[in-house]
C-alpha cells in the first residue's frame, strides 16, 4: 500500500513542472517494478531530477552513495558529477549487482572507473 504524504494536486503540479526522465531513467523504473521486490523503494523521477539539481549545482568530484537499489539515484547524482568525477555505490544486496551495473554500463560504457557498484 503506497504512503502517500503529498496532496494529489501539488504531486500533479510538481510531476508537471519538472523535467521528464531520461529514457535509462524509464527503463530502470519499469525493470524495477516489473523485477523488483518493494519498487516503491525506487526514487522516482520527482526526487531523482531534484537530486541532479543539486549535484549539478555543487558539481562533486566525489559521491559516495549508500544503499544503491536499482541504481536510479545514483544515476540521477552522477549527472552533476565534476569532470572526471567518481561515483561510488554501496549495496547489501547483492541480487541487483549485476543490474545496476548494466545500466551503468550502458549510461557511460567507458566509465567502469568512474562508476563503481559494491
Amino acid at each position: 500500500m503506497p504512503l502517500d504524504i503529498t496532496h494529489p494536486l501539488i504531486q500533479q503540479y510538481a510531476e508537471a513542472h519538472t523535467a521528464e526522465e531520461s529514457d535509462l531513467l524509464k527503463q530502470i523504473t519499469r525493470e524495477t517494478h516489473a523485477k523488483v521486490l518493494m519498487p516503491r523503494m525506487l526514487s522516482g523521477q520527482l526526487q531523482g531530477r531534484f537530486l541532479a539539481m543539486i549535484s549539478r549545482m555543487i558539481k562533486p568530484k566525489v559521491i559516495l552513495e549508500l544503499g544503491t537499489y536499482t541504481g536510479y539515484s545514483a544515476l540521477c547524482l552522477a549527472e552533476g558529477l565534476a569532470t572526471g568525477g567518481k561515483l561510488i555505490t554501496i549495496d547489501a544486496n547483492e541480487e541487483l549487482e549485476d543490474t545496476v551495473r548494466s545500466f551503468f554500463q550502458t549510461i557511460c560504457p567507458t566509465c567502469h572507473d568512474r562508476l563503481q557498484n559494491w
